[in-house]
């Protein structure tokens, strides 16, 4: 995945005069949520099968530390779903 271009040569040139009025230098531009979303399940579902850390993040285009980051915020989200079951909410 390309993660940088160059908006001269991507964009139709009345969108880049229409960006440039608000900005000139670097701007990111994030991805659709739903692309997140994705990701995020997808890597959960990888390591659900097994698959270990560092073919995840080649699989899914993010570093083992993001892949780490999103375990841990699935297990965060499972044991939330747990106390909440057991306190009765």
């Amino acid at each position: 995945m390309k993660r940088y271009a160059n908006a001269g040569k991507i964009l139709p040139k009345e969108l880049l005069k229409k960006v440039q009025k608000y900005h000139t230098g670097v701007l990111w531009i994030p991805c659709p949520s739903r692309f997140y979303q994705e990701r995020r399940q997808l890597v959960i579902a990888l390591h659900e099968q097994g698959v270990n850390t560092k073919e995840i993040a080649q699989l899914a285009g993010v570093t083992t530390r993001r892949v780490n980051q999103i375990l841990a915020a699935h297990r965060k989200e499972i044991e939330n779903r747990h106390v909440e079951a057991a306190s009765g909410r």
